[in-house]
């Protein structure tokens, strides 16, 4: 960031520790800031109705108004400044609400400096582009102060990013395609944004496209008229009626047939349905979100999805990351499941022994979430104390894990075995060469089982060997000179 994209740019540094505020100061003093100072949400909200910074570094956790709290208090005093917050705790709560109430970005303590730099650069970049084009807009201030109860853990890189995605995309009206392996928890990103949305208070209607019958898949959801097919005995609204100013999810969206992709398409582009078996075109105010675990890509390629049904769900894509690519946060799912868990049923486990969770935190999961979720609650009913043991744990889990750790011992023999017959290799060569020009002797045996490989084509001896058509025929000559 140049000295005079920043020079006029005021940045308030809000956390209640003295040495981080100082150490922040220091880092900032060469973009040539105007830097301010608050040690709480209260003395920050003092200092922005006076100077109307345009970058606050805002912390989460501070005696009294905590970040989020005075993140909504600056966002009506300055709309357009940029809030970052900083927390050494966060949440999915937090984290999901920081952005939904506009912060620009959320970093989590103790963290590199150059990030934050980088963070406050970009955000000063925003603000220059801006205020060249013209176009420095008040953003909505408009917040919803109904907690978020979904149940999605972890604090994962990857599951951070989600929240942010959630956070941005909530407060608006834009199509979301939610991609992911099953189990992942695709439909609680789906209930979290909604929750988190100005249409919270309308209904939110879950369907599965895969469980419905192709036959039934329109009248489930359109509608139909009474006598518009054989066993129609009365009018039926569908779900997009039902949920009119609300939100569809349509889970599994790629099991969907094509006659009824043409209609979701019209009420995406117009915002109509028709009842199977009606004429009356009825008006609808539906926000879709959509869900699969399959390539819609190669669907598309293969012709068994809209294309432009694709382009119009895609708008914004957030991929659930697999559990097995976040496997720090398999302690807090247990955790999370065995609370819920002992909430219900009292006589059930609520801890987990260490042995135990090391063998949960080592298996790959295929299904995901939804699998330990699974394998959490029968180890939770079978075990006959408060806590899970290894012998609680399904069968087929440490079979698959013996069987994975038979794996590992049989490579590591291959290896250990591929070494010793190199080492044979080596001996012997040595004793045919007279301990002279190994590498030749190899090469030249090389050189003739590539060519009898390839019928004497010179060109894919050589591409079998690394090398040239050319460079390979000038060693061929150099090895039959020397013999």
């Amino acid at each position: 960031m140049s000295k005079e994209a920043s020079n006029s740019l005021k940045v308030l540094i809000v956390d209640d520790e003295d040495a981080l505020r100082y150490s922040l100061k220091r880092a900032l003093s060469n973009r040539s800031f105007t830097i301010f100072e608050a040690d709480s949400g209260e003395v920050a909200i003092e200092v922005a109705q006076k100077e109307m910074p345009n970058i606050v570094l805002l912390d989460n956790r501070m005696k009294g108004m905590n970040g989020i709290e005075a993140l909504q208090h600056l966002r009506g005093i300055c709309p357009a400044a940029k809030i970052i917050i900083m927390t050494a705790f966060t949440t999915t709560q937090t984290t999901i609400e920081a952005m939904k109430f506009g912060a620009f970005d959320y970093i989590m303590k103790p963290f590199d400096l150059s990030k934050i730099l980088g963070l406050v650069d970009a955000a000063a970049s925003v603000i220059t582009e801006t205020s060249k084009e013209g176009q420095s807009k008040k953003q909505d201030d408009t917040v919803i102060e109904e907690d978020l109860k979904v149940g999605i853990i972890g604090n994962a890189a990857a599951m951070q990013g989600v929240y942010k995605m959630i956070g941005q995309v909530a407060p608006t009206d834009v199509t979301v395609l939610i991609t992911g392996e099953s189990g992942t928890g695709k439909e609680l990103i789906a209930r979290a944004i909604h929750k988190n949305s100005l249409r919270s208070s309308q209904p939110f209607v879950a369907v599965n496209c895969s469980a419905i019958p192709e036959n039934l898949i329109e009248s489930e959801l359109f509608g139909h008229e009474k006598g518009s097919f054989t066993g129609a005995s009365q009018q039926r609204i569908g779900y997009f009626e039902q949920c009119d100013r609300g939100t569809i999810f349509l889970d599994e969206i790629g099991d969907m047939p094509l006659t009824a992709q043409t209609k979701i398409l019209r009420a995406l582009q117009e915002g109509e349905i028709q009842r199977v078996g009606g004429t009356e075109v009825i008006k609808v105010d539906v926000r879709i979100l959509a869900a699969t675990n399959k390539s819609m890509e190669e669907m598309v390629k293969e012709n068994t999805f809209r294309e432009d049904l694709y382009y119009r769900l895609n708008v914004v894509r957030i991929l659930m990351p697999a559990l097995r690519q976040r496997k720090q946060d398999i302690p807090l799912l247990i955790n999370f499941i065995l609370q819920n868990l002992a909430k219900k049923n009292r006589s059930v486990a609520n801890t987990i022994s260490k042995e135990a969770l090391d063998m949960l935190v080592g298996h790959d999961w295929p299904g995901n979430v939804r699998e330990l979720e699974n394998i959490v609650h029968r180890s939770a009913v079978l075990a006959q104390g408060n806590t899970i043991l290894p012998k609680d744990l399904p069968e087929e889990l440490n079979l698959a894990d013996a069987s994975k750790s038979e794996r590992e011992a049989r490579a590591a023999d291959d290896t250990k075995e591929a070494e010793i017959n190199f080492e044979r290799l080596f001996k012997s060569l040595c004793q045919l060469t007279d301990n002279k020009d190994i590498l030749k002797a190899v090469e030249a045996e090389l050189i003739k089982q590539a060519m009898a490989a390839s019928n004497g084509v010179a060109t894919k001896a050589g591409k079998i060997l690394g090398m040239t058509a050319s460079t390979l025929k000038k060693r061929i000559a150099e090895h039959e000179s020397n013999q």
